[in-house]
Protein backbone atom coordinates (compact mmCIF):
# COMPACT_ATOMS: atom_id res chain seq x y z
CA UNK A 1 0.00 0.00 0.00
CA UNK A 2 1.17 3.33 -0.36
CA UNK A 3 -0.10 5.26 2.39
CA UNK A 4 1.71 8.51 1.40
CA UNK A 5 -0.97 9.03 -0.78
CA UNK A 6 -3.44 10.04 1.59
CA UNK A 7 -4.26 14.00 0.93
CA UNK A 8 -3.46 13.59 -2.88
CA UNK A 9 -6.13 15.18 -4.88
CA UNK A 10 -6.71 14.34 -8.74
CA UNK A 11 -6.48 17.01 -11.31
CA UNK A 12 -9.70 18.85 -12.37
CA UNK A 13 -12.27 16.52 -15.03
CA UNK A 14 -14.64 17.64 -16.77
CA UNK A 15 -18.04 15.52 -16.87
CA UNK A 16 -21.44 15.82 -18.81
CA UNK A 17 -24.39 13.76 -19.17
CA UNK A 18 -27.90 13.91 -21.36
CA UNK A 19 -31.20 12.81 -20.75
CA UNK A 20 -30.73 9.55 -22.65
CA UNK A 21 -28.25 8.58 -20.35
CA UNK A 22 -30.18 8.71 -17.46
CA UNK A 23 -33.59 7.29 -18.92
CA UNK A 24 -30.95 4.23 -19.74
CA UNK A 25 -29.91 4.08 -16.05
CA UNK A 26 -33.37 3.65 -14.90
CA UNK A 27 -33.53 1.01 -17.39
CA UNK A 28 -31.30 -0.46 -15.32
CA UNK A 29 -33.06 0.00 -12.30
CA UNK A 30 -35.50 -2.31 -13.87
CA UNK A 31 -38.19 1.13 -14.67
CA UNK A 32 -40.57 0.78 -17.25
CA UNK A 33 -43.71 1.73 -18.35
CA UNK A 34 -44.90 2.45 -14.94
CA UNK A 35 -42.22 4.96 -14.33
CA UNK A 36 -42.34 6.53 -18.36
CA UNK A 37 -41.16 9.80 -16.82
CA UNK A 38 -37.69 7.89 -15.68
CA UNK A 39 -37.13 6.03 -18.84
CA UNK A 40 -38.16 8.90 -21.20
CA UNK A 41 -36.91 11.88 -21.53
CA UNK A 42 -40.44 13.65 -20.88
CA UNK A 43 -43.62 11.47 -21.39
CA UNK A 44 -47.03 13.43 -22.20
CA UNK A 45 -45.40 16.79 -21.56
CA UNK A 46 -43.99 15.90 -18.26
CA UNK A 47 -40.58 16.79 -16.91
CA UNK A 48 -38.29 13.76 -16.79
CA UNK A 49 -37.27 12.26 -13.61
CA UNK A 50 -33.50 11.02 -12.54
CA UNK A 51 -33.13 8.62 -9.75
CA UNK A 52 -30.10 10.45 -7.67
CA UNK A 53 -27.76 7.86 -7.65
CA UNK A 54 -27.61 8.55 -11.51
CA UNK A 55 -24.77 10.40 -10.43
CA UNK A 56 -22.69 7.48 -8.99
CA UNK A 57 -22.99 5.82 -12.12
CA UNK A 58 -22.72 7.96 -15.17
CA UNK A 59 -20.08 10.79 -13.33
CA UNK A 60 -18.17 8.69 -10.19
CA UNK A 61 -18.04 5.42 -11.99
CA UNK A 62 -17.06 7.42 -15.41
CA UNK A 63 -14.14 9.16 -13.67
CA UNK A 64 -13.11 6.19 -12.07
CA UNK A 65 -12.32 4.67 -15.73
CA UNK A 66 -9.69 7.38 -16.04
CA UNK A 67 -8.11 6.71 -13.14
CA UNK A 68 -4.12 5.23 -13.38
CA UNK A 69 -6.11 2.17 -11.62
CA UNK A 70 -9.09 1.13 -9.83
CA UNK A 71 -8.02 2.32 -6.47
CA UNK A 72 -6.75 5.49 -7.48
CA UNK A 73 -2.91 4.51 -7.22
CA UNK A 74 -3.07 3.83 -3.45
CA UNK A 75 -1.20 0.61 -3.84
CA UNK A 76 0.70 -2.13 -6.08
CA UNK A 77 -2.08 -4.72 -5.83
CA UNK A 78 -4.32 -6.79 -8.63
CA UNK A 79 -7.65 -5.57 -10.07
CA UNK A 80 -9.06 -8.81 -8.48
CA UNK A 81 -8.08 -8.23 -5.35
CA UNK A 82 -10.53 -4.81 -4.53
CA UNK A 83 -13.75 -5.37 -3.48
CA UNK A 84 -16.23 -1.93 -3.37
CA UNK A 85 -17.06 -1.84 0.30
CA UNK A 86 -19.38 1.09 0.79
CA UNK A 87 -20.74 4.12 -1.15
CA UNK A 88 -22.41 7.09 0.14
CA UNK A 89 -24.22 10.24 -2.14
CA UNK A 90 -24.59 14.00 -0.49
CA UNK A 91 -26.53 16.01 -2.95
CA UNK A 92 -26.48 19.99 -2.65
CA UNK A 93 -28.99 19.90 -5.05
CA UNK A 94 -31.53 17.64 -7.08
CA UNK A 95 -29.91 15.48 -10.00
CA UNK A 96 -30.87 17.12 -13.26
CA UNK A 97 -31.41 15.42 -16.69
CA UNK A 98 -28.81 17.35 -18.26
CA UNK A 99 -25.44 18.33 -16.64
CA UNK A 100 -22.06 19.50 -16.62
CA UNK A 101 -19.95 19.24 -13.76
CA UNK A 102 -15.99 19.59 -12.90
CA UNK A 103 -14.92 16.67 -10.60
CA UNK A 104 -12.13 15.87 -8.31
CA UNK A 105 -11.20 12.88 -6.76
CA UNK A 106 -9.62 12.81 -2.81
CA UNK A 107 -7.93 10.29 -1.31
CA UNK A 108 -9.31 10.20 2.28
CA UNK A 109 -7.75 7.67 4.00
CA UNK A 110 -5.86 4.12 3.94
CA UNK A 111 -6.56 1.93 6.79
CA UNK A 112 -4.70 -1.04 7.84
CA UNK A 113 -7.23 -3.96 9.26
CA UNK A 114 -4.84 -6.43 9.72
CA UNK A 115 -6.49 -8.93 6.74
CA UNK A 116 -6.85 -6.04 4.05
CA UNK A 117 -6.37 -2.27 3.59
CA UNK A 118 -9.85 0.31 3.39
CA UNK A 119 -8.99 2.79 0.88
CA UNK A 120 -11.44 5.34 1.16
CA UNK A 121 -11.77 8.28 -1.69
CA UNK A 122 -13.68 11.48 -1.82
CA UNK A 123 -15.06 12.62 -5.16
CA UNK A 124 -16.64 16.37 -5.52
CA UNK A 125 -18.71 17.32 -8.42
CA UNK A 126 -19.12 21.22 -8.86
CA UNK A 127 -21.09 23.28 -11.87
CA UNK A 128 -18.67 23.59 -14.59
CA UNK A 129 -20.64 27.41 -15.48
CA UNK A 130 -20.97 28.56 -11.82
CA UNK A 131 -18.75 26.49 -9.42
CA UNK A 132 -21.33 25.74 -7.31
CA UNK A 133 -21.19 22.50 -5.26
CA UNK A 134 -23.37 19.72 -7.26
CA UNK A 135 -23.03 16.68 -5.10
CA UNK A 136 -20.07 14.68 -2.81
CA UNK A 137 -19.70 10.90 -3.28
CA UNK A 138 -17.79 8.58 -1.13
CA UNK A 139 -16.70 5.44 -1.78
CA UNK A 140 -14.93 2.47 0.10
CA UNK A 141 -12.68 -0.23 -1.45
CA UNK A 142 -11.21 -3.13 0.45
CA UNK A 143 -7.87 -4.47 -0.79
CA UNK A 144 -7.61 -8.11 0.39
CA UNK A 145 -4.27 -8.40 1.69
CA UNK A 146 -3.36 -5.31 1.53
CA UNK A 147 -2.78 -4.99 5.20
CA UNK A 148 -0.08 -5.58 7.79
CA UNK A 149 2.07 -2.51 6.70
CA UNK A 150 1.55 -0.54 10.34
CA UNK A 151 -0.97 2.11 9.31
CA UNK A 152 -3.93 3.26 11.70
CA UNK A 153 -7.14 1.28 11.59
CA UNK A 154 -9.08 4.30 10.78
CA UNK A 155 -12.57 5.85 12.04
CA UNK A 156 -14.97 3.83 13.79
CA UNK A 157 -17.74 3.51 11.73
CA UNK A 158 -21.27 4.95 13.02
CA UNK A 159 -23.90 2.49 14.36
CA UNK A 160 -25.99 2.20 10.81
CA UNK A 161 -28.15 -1.12 12.10
CA UNK A 162 -31.96 -0.76 11.59
CA UNK A 163 -34.33 -0.91 14.70
CA UNK A 164 -34.96 -4.67 16.63
CA UNK A 165 -38.09 -4.29 14.45
CA UNK A 166 -40.17 -5.69 11.26
CA UNK A 167 -39.78 -3.17 8.71
CA UNK A 168 -42.38 -0.64 8.04
CA UNK A 169 -42.49 -0.76 4.31
CA UNK A 170 -41.57 -3.55 1.92
CA UNK A 171 -40.63 -3.20 -1.76
CA UNK A 172 -39.13 -5.86 -4.53
CA UNK A 173 -37.71 -6.05 -7.54
CA UNK A 174 -37.10 -8.35 -10.34
CA UNK A 175 -33.61 -8.01 -11.94
CA UNK A 176 -32.97 -9.25 -15.94
CA UNK A 177 -31.31 -12.71 -16.74
CA UNK A 178 -29.06 -10.34 -18.46
CA UNK A 179 -28.72 -7.55 -15.63
CA UNK A 180 -24.82 -7.12 -16.19
CA UNK A 181 -25.22 -6.80 -19.35
CA UNK A 182 -27.07 -3.90 -19.25
CA UNK A 183 -25.62 -2.08 -16.38
CA UNK A 184 -21.98 -2.66 -17.90
CA UNK A 185 -23.41 0.28 -20.49
CA UNK A 186 -25.65 2.18 -18.36
CA UNK A 187 -23.47 2.05 -14.99
CA UNK A 188 -20.26 2.84 -16.70
CA UNK A 189 -19.17 -0.76 -15.24
CA UNK A 190 -15.76 -2.15 -16.96
CA UNK A 191 -15.13 -4.80 -14.20
CA UNK A 192 -14.88 -8.42 -16.05
CA UNK A 193 -16.30 -10.12 -12.90
CA UNK A 194 -19.96 -8.78 -13.60
CA UNK A 195 -19.98 -9.81 -17.38
CA UNK A 196 -17.23 -12.73 -18.12
CA UNK A 197 -18.68 -16.02 -16.22
CA UNK A 198 -15.38 -17.51 -16.83
CA UNK A 199 -13.71 -14.39 -14.55
CA UNK A 200 -16.41 -14.64 -12.25
CA UNK A 201 -16.13 -18.40 -11.54
CA UNK A 202 -12.09 -18.01 -11.09
CA UNK A 203 -12.91 -15.48 -8.24
CA UNK A 204 -14.99 -18.10 -6.51
CA UNK A 205 -18.51 -17.12 -7.69
CA UNK A 206 -21.37 -19.15 -9.60
CA UNK A 207 -21.41 -16.59 -12.10
CA UNK A 208 -21.34 -13.10 -13.04
CA UNK A 209 -22.15 -10.94 -10.19
CA UNK A 210 -24.66 -7.92 -10.01
CA UNK A 211 -22.16 -4.64 -9.35
CA UNK A 212 -23.01 -3.04 -5.48
CA UNK A 213 -23.41 -0.10 -7.09
CA UNK A 214 -26.66 -1.06 -9.41
CA UNK A 215 -28.07 -3.05 -6.02
CA UNK A 216 -27.90 0.34 -3.85
CA UNK A 217 -29.45 2.13 -7.33
CA UNK A 218 -32.54 -0.47 -6.89
CA UNK A 219 -32.88 0.08 -2.98
CA UNK A 220 -32.58 3.94 -4.28
CA UNK A 221 -36.01 3.41 -6.37
CA UNK A 222 -37.83 1.57 -3.74
CA UNK A 223 -37.01 4.45 -1.47
CA UNK A 224 -38.42 7.66 -4.19
CA UNK A 225 -41.35 4.97 -4.72
CA UNK A 226 -42.20 4.25 -0.91
CA UNK A 227 -40.90 6.83 1.03
CA UNK A 228 -40.88 10.32 -1.47
CA UNK A 229 -43.90 9.71 -2.94
CA UNK A 230 -42.50 8.81 -6.30
CA UNK A 231 -40.33 12.48 -6.02
CA UNK A 232 -36.28 11.63 -6.62
CA UNK A 233 -35.82 15.62 -5.73
CA UNK A 234 -36.79 14.57 -2.28
CA UNK A 235 -34.06 11.83 -1.45
CA UNK A 236 -31.27 14.08 0.00
CA UNK A 237 -28.78 11.33 0.53
CA UNK A 238 -28.15 7.97 0.62
CA UNK A 239 -25.65 5.34 1.81
CA UNK A 240 -25.10 1.66 2.08
CA UNK A 241 -22.66 -1.35 3.30
CA UNK A 242 -21.91 -4.27 0.24
CA UNK A 243 -22.38 -6.99 2.61
CA UNK A 244 -22.60 -9.96 -0.39
CA UNK A 245 -23.14 -10.31 -4.19
CA UNK A 246 -26.16 -10.78 -5.92
CA UNK A 247 -26.49 -12.47 -9.08
CA UNK A 248 -28.48 -11.97 -12.59
CA UNK A 249 -32.31 -12.49 -12.03
CA UNK A 250 -32.28 -12.14 -8.27
CA UNK A 251 -35.15 -10.64 -6.77
CA UNK A 252 -34.14 -7.46 -4.51
CA UNK A 253 -36.14 -6.97 -1.31
CA UNK A 254 -35.55 -3.69 -0.29
CA UNK A 255 -36.68 -3.15 3.57
CA UNK A 256 -36.91 -0.09 5.08
CA UNK A 257 -37.50 1.31 8.64
CA UNK A 258 -38.72 5.16 9.00
CA UNK A 259 -40.62 5.03 12.03
CA UNK A 260 -40.34 4.68 15.78
CA UNK A 261 -36.33 4.58 16.51
CA UNK A 262 -35.58 6.37 13.45
CA UNK A 263 -36.84 9.82 13.42
CA UNK A 264 -35.03 12.81 11.27
CA UNK A 265 -31.98 14.29 11.21
CA UNK A 266 -30.42 17.78 12.39
CA UNK A 267 -32.21 19.33 9.18
CA UNK A 268 -36.12 17.83 10.26
CA UNK A 269 -35.58 15.32 7.58
CA UNK A 270 -36.73 12.13 7.27
CA UNK A 271 -34.05 9.46 8.26
CA UNK A 272 -34.50 5.62 6.22
CA UNK A 273 -32.48 3.27 7.35
CA UNK A 274 -33.01 0.33 4.75
CA UNK A 275 -31.25 -3.05 3.39
CA UNK A 276 -31.86 -5.19 0.72
CA UNK A 277 -32.21 -8.92 0.50
CA UNK A 278 -32.29 -11.16 -2.11
CA UNK A 279 -34.80 -14.35 -2.56
CA UNK A 280 -32.77 -16.18 -0.42
CA UNK A 281 -32.52 -13.97 2.36
CA UNK A 282 -28.88 -13.10 2.37
CA UNK A 283 -28.05 -9.79 2.41
CA UNK A 284 -26.91 -7.90 0.32
CA UNK A 285 -27.04 -4.05 0.94
CA UNK A 286 -26.67 -3.85 5.08
CA UNK A 287 -26.98 -0.74 7.19
CA UNK A 288 -28.26 1.61 4.73
CA UNK A 289 -29.69 5.03 5.14
CA UNK A 290 -31.15 7.59 3.42
CA UNK A 291 -32.23 11.20 3.90
CA UNK A 292 -35.93 12.20 2.34
CA UNK A 293 -36.46 16.36 2.06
Amino acid sequence: MHPERVGAVSSPSRRRWEPRDCALYALALGAGFDELAFVTEGAEDAPQRVYPTFVLAGVCAAESQSWPDPGFATGDYAPHQLVLASQSLDLARPVVPRGDVTVRTRVAGIDDKGSGALVRLEIAAADTATGVLAFRAGVTLFVIGGGGFGGARGPKEPDRRPPPRPPDRRVAYDTSPRQTLLYRHAGNDANAIHVDPAVAERAGFKGPILSGQNTLGFAARAIVEAAAGGDPTRVRSIEGRFAAPGYNGDRLLTEMWFGLGVGADRHGRLIVCFRVRNQDGAVLVDRGRATIG
